[in-house]
């Protein structure tokens, strides 16, 4: 049976799922070519050149016209998507440099949280006492990680920036899937994502040649993870992700994608032998619940 035959909520889950398994498996992945020497930077601007090659003649074969086409706005939001993809990358890796993966997931899937504010203070909706009740947990659990991370980590040196950059990370996920979700009946999904791809990855190609960044001379290993990264994170990931807001709103997909926290601090359990504490668990726990409470509010208010 053809996709094009699957109703579009059923694509719409299907991409859920994908999005949910490639976030678990993508800061384990991460881990591991930074365990094998690879520069943070260096992992970042090939996943994004590998991603927005494979793309590029997919893209051109179906949607030629539409790409001549497209207005110089539309441009202009993709290129900003593509920056805020690209800086949350950076925060990303840079966060995985000084703190487990544990927290890191916990800390960046706040995302709905900062989506729903963002919605507010641009968008102007209201929301109800069970959205504040949702935001209220969300920054309660994220304290308890930040706290018991001071004490209770063992795996980089500076655990607060880690915490921050997770943050910030979660931050311009939200405004780059509110972009997403703006751009998605001015643009084909295809030509979007390839256009915010090739976007992020020369403007990270230009900065990691500006502070001389090595692009080659890695281990055969590196080089693998490198692109098990591109093919898991960035192709499957993002496209899964472009395509999700363009049937659910943008603080749904947030709230589907909240297990791949908890399956990435158990897969870096056996994997990274990080071992979580009681109180990086019980923050995680406080977390997953309220951005839930965010989503189930969201739900009621739209009606």
């Amino acid at each position: 049976m053809s996709l094009h035959n699957v109703p579009r909520q059923t694509q719409g889950w299907i991409a859920i799922i994908i999005l949910t398994i490639s976030a678990s498996l993508a800061p384990i992945f991460i881990r591991f070519a930074q365990n094998e020497g690879v520069p943070s930077l260096s992992i970042i601007i090939w996943r994004l050149v590998i991603g927005a090659l494979m793309m590029t003649p997919f893209a051109w074969r179906q949607h030629r016209d539409v790409i001549k086409a497209t207005p110089t706005a539309d441009w202009g939001w993709t290129s900003a998507a593509g920056f805020f993809h690209a800086l949350g990358l950076v925060c990303l890796f840079f966060a995985l440099e000084n703190t487990t993966v544990l927290v890191n997931g916990a800390l960046r899937r706040t995302s709905p949280l900062w989506t729903i504010i963002l919605e507010i203070t641009l968008l102007g909706i209201v929301f109800n006492r069970r959205v504040w009740i949702g935001v209220v947990m969300a920054l309660v659990g994220s304290s308890v990680i930040v706290i018991s991370g001071v004490e209770g980590l063992d795996v980089g040196s500076r655990p607060l920036l880690g915490a921050g950059l997770s943050l910030l990370n979660a931050i311009t996920l939200s405004i780059y899937i509110i972009i997403g979700r703006r751009m998605r009946n001015d643009l084909p999904f295809l030509v979007y994502t390839w256009a915010l791809f090739s976007a992020a990855a020369l403007m990270t190609t230009l900065f990691g040649i500006a502070t001389n960044v090595p692009f080659f001379g890695f281990s055969l290993m590196g080089y693998v993870w490198i692109v098990v990264i591109a093919l898991v994170a960035q192709v499957l990931g993002h496209l899964s992700a472009n395509f999700s807001v363009r049937v659910f709103p943008a603080t749904y997909v947030s709230i589907l994608i909240q297990l791949s926290v908890v399956a990435s601090g158990v897969i870096a359990i056996f994997f990274l032998q990080e071992t979580p504490t009681i109180w990086h668990w019980i923050g995680s726990g406080i977390i997953i619940f309220g951005v839930s409470i965010l989503g189930f509010g969201r739900t009621m208010n739209d009606g």
